[in-house]
């Protein structure tokens, strides 16, 4: 319990309130097929290769796991034959590639891609690992009126798990350390996207806001029979204040060694702590099949507090399932915030692909604003 006390005064002291010229961030998270094939359950699901950015109470499993290394890509194109096809044939050169990124913009309410790249331990009680994630997206109806959306993050996460026997019941908790190197790029007020790709030396006309900052998550799971329920409270930590300089001097600043001064800045970057629930259900079936199930629900304090009928509460619904055929054999699906996933993946020994589609909500309500997309994975896992 002293170690657990000693968590929550870590959380205590990351705390903070918003304070002027403030600019909300939240963590930068990866996008993996396993999660978006199942509706984007994430957070509070207790499965330890989900524990780095979801619930650090998977820490405290009996079971460990190392993966050295994982690799997410994702892309944020309507996953048509057509549109997969037209990519695919214009790979091979960068600026026939842009254009026809772009010429599915207004389709899909953007277009872009991601990708994340760690390795890490996660079980016994402990975890440690390493991240490295980029999200690019553009918006716009065209390349001359489409604007930039990018951001990278470099993570490390060290963390500790303790399981508590309660007779029938099993309750876990967990928390970790995380610090990380934040960077947003965004173009220039006149800026265009299209003279970006033609620029001879598109980093300069490009600006970064960038950050050095740390935050602490914690988590609890209790397991009772075939059911666990799950709570985690993740970014919780004070404000920073953020550099801005165009991408060439950042660049030119960690070549030398030094970080860019954020002396003098106007904004600082505040975190609002990310609240989520969530039950998972695996019932013993055989053992050529084994399903789960599992619901989440993003931010359930707000949605308490903002209720106005069933509608308001099911629009931060994440529900998932997963079914396991043949020991090594997985099919997924989901509904994210009213939309639907699918996916699914082969696991032969440590060697592990996954693949899925899936839409996602960018506006306030379901249906605002919607964005589809593919995922892929591959990671060595034992």
């Amino acid at each position: 319990m002293k170690r657990l006390l000693v968590l929550f005064v870590a959380a205590s002291f990351f705390a903070s309130p918003l304070v002027a010229d403030s600019i909300v961030y939240s963590s930068l998270v990866p996008k993996t097929a396993k999660s978006m094939a199942m509706g984007g359950v994430f957070s509070s699901v207790p499965t330890a290769e989900f524990s780095f950015f979801g619930n650090p109470a998977a820490f405290a499993s009996n079971d460990a796991t190392f993966f050295f290394p994982s690799i997410d890509m994702w892309g944020y194109v309507r996953p048509t034959v057509s549109n997969i096809t037209a990519l695919a044939n214009s790979a091979s050169d960068r600026n026939s590639l842009l254009s026809t990124a772009f010429g599915l913009m207004a389709q899909n309410g953007g277009t872009g891609a991601g990708l994340s790249a760690g390795l890490g331990y996660a079980g016994k009680g402990f975890a440690l690992g390493f991240f490295a994630t980029s999200d690019e997206a553009a918006y716009g109806t065209s390349a001359v009126s489409a604007t930039l959306d990018s951001e990278s993050e470099l993570t490390g996460i060290v963390g500790l798990g303790f399981p508590i026997d309660l007779g029938f019941m099993h309750l876990s908790i967990g928390g970790d350390f995380r610090p990380f190197y934040r960077v947003d790029c965004y173009q220039a007020d006149g800026q265009t996207l299209a003279n970006l790709v033609t620029a001879g030396d598109p980093w300069s006309s490009l600006y970064a806001a960038s950050f050095f900052g740390a935050a602490v998550d914690l988590g609890a799971t209790l397991e009772f029979g075939s059911f666990t329920v799950g709570l985690s409270v993740r970014d919780i930590a004070p404000s920073y204040n953020i550099s801005y300089s165009t991408l060439s001097e950042l660049q030119n600043s960690l070549a030398s060694g030094n970080l860019p001064s954020s002396s003098g800045s106007a904004n600082t970057a505040v975190f609002l702590p990310d609240i989520s629930a969530g039950l998972s259900w695996k019932p013993k079936i055989c053992n050529l099949v084994e399903p789960a199930f599992y619901l989440e629900l993003k931010d359930p304090v707000t949605v308490f507090q903002n209720y106005d009928g069933i509608g308001s509460a099911l629009n931060l619904v994440h529900a998932g399932a997963e079914v396991r055929l043949l020991k090594f054999i997985y099919l997924r699906g989901g509904i994210n915030r009213g939309w639907f996933s699918a996916g699914g993946g082969i696991k032969l020994l440590c060697f592990e692909v996954n693949a899925a589609v899936f839409t996602e909500e960018l506006g306030a309500l379901a249906g605002d604003d919607p964005r589809s997309g593919f995922a892929v994975e591959a990671a060595i896992r034992f």
